[in-house]
């Protein structure tokens, strides 16, 4: 164990920087929205809102802010998404390309646990940086929004859970294909990773055309895997509180759908490719 605490800090130490991408993100929205207000009282003018909620249907608050939460977890999930595709290929080739990967891999550590500390800390520390950052995020809209138009903090805060569930889960597809990609190629994984996909694409395409084939489109159904779908018209809610509520509660079952489980066992795939191909790549 505590060769396995030791690697993670190594990688913490390392990647720390790229780690912290949705921190850096949201602290400089946040800066942003300070420097606004604080430029606002200079000038003499009063700490309104940007919006009003005075003449706003009751509903409509309680919409604002469930959109407006988990419009912000799934912003915070893109920059996860972000930060984790650079972490893959710094964890893979990292150590290749600062000439240093002999030296780590010569470690009295099993490569099961190198492997692992590299992928854990890619997936489940994003995912738990993810957590806190949105949580205190959306805690800080319902708040905001409860003091300055009575709605609800629960629409908030179920906002974010639901979302951080899907997210989570899309995180972790996109993290994991570009695991593999950073196996595969040693230089330059993302742009490679992604030549490879759009080469696929068009081979189907010509496929398609010439053989009078129905192959899927990789790329369509690689977006389907890497979005977040809101299962909701919020626009269909807004005269009724009540089925707004229920249509709240009924997204739960919408959360672990077949493509959640495609993701869970793609994910595993990408994840034992990429680490056979990074267990059996000639050092260098």
């Amino acid at each position: 164990m505590k060769q396995f605490r030791a690697l993670l800090k190594k990688e913490w130490q390392t990647n720390k920087h790229t780690f912290l991408i949705p921190l850096w993100f949201i602290g400089g929205g946040y800066a942003i929205v300070i420097l606004g207000f604080l430029i606002n009282l200079i000038k003499g003018n009063k700490m309104v809102a940007a919006f009003s909620t005075l003449n706003m249907p009751p509903n409509m608050k309680e919409l604002f802010l469930f959109s407006s939460s988990a419009s912000f977890v799934i912003a915070l999930g893109f920059v996860t998404m972000i930060s984790s595709i650079i972490l893959a290929d710094s964890l893979i080739n990292g150590g290749f390309k600062r000439k240093c990967e002999i030296l780590h891999l010569s470690q009295p550590v099993s490569m099961f646990k190198i492997i692992a500390a590299k992928y854990l800390f890619m997936t489940l520390g994003t995912m738990l940086l993810l957590a806190i950052v949105s949580f205190v995020n959306s805690m800080v809209l319902s708040v905001f929004f409860n003091i300055n138009s009575g709605a609800h903090l629960y629409f908030g805060i179920v906002a974010w859970a639901q979302t951080f569930v899907q997210v989570c889960f899309t995180v972790l597809f996109v993290s994991s294909l570009y695991w593999l990609f950073a196996g595969l190629f040693k230089r330059k994984s993302f742009v490679m990773g992604t030549l490879l996909v759009f080469a696929i694409q068009i081979a189907i395409s010509i496929l398609n055309y010439t053989a009078n084939m129905h192959i899927p489109s990789l790329i369509s159904y690689l977006v389907k895997l890497s979005t977040v779908q809101l299962h909701m018209d919020l626009s269909l809610y807004l005269k009724d509180l009540g089925i707004f509520s229920n249509a709240v509660e009924g997204r739960w079952k919408y959360l672990l759908d077949a493509y959640t489980l495609q993701r869970v066992v793609l994910s595993a795939v990408f994840f034992l490719a990429g680490s056979w191909l990074y267990n059996t790549r000639e050092l260098s």
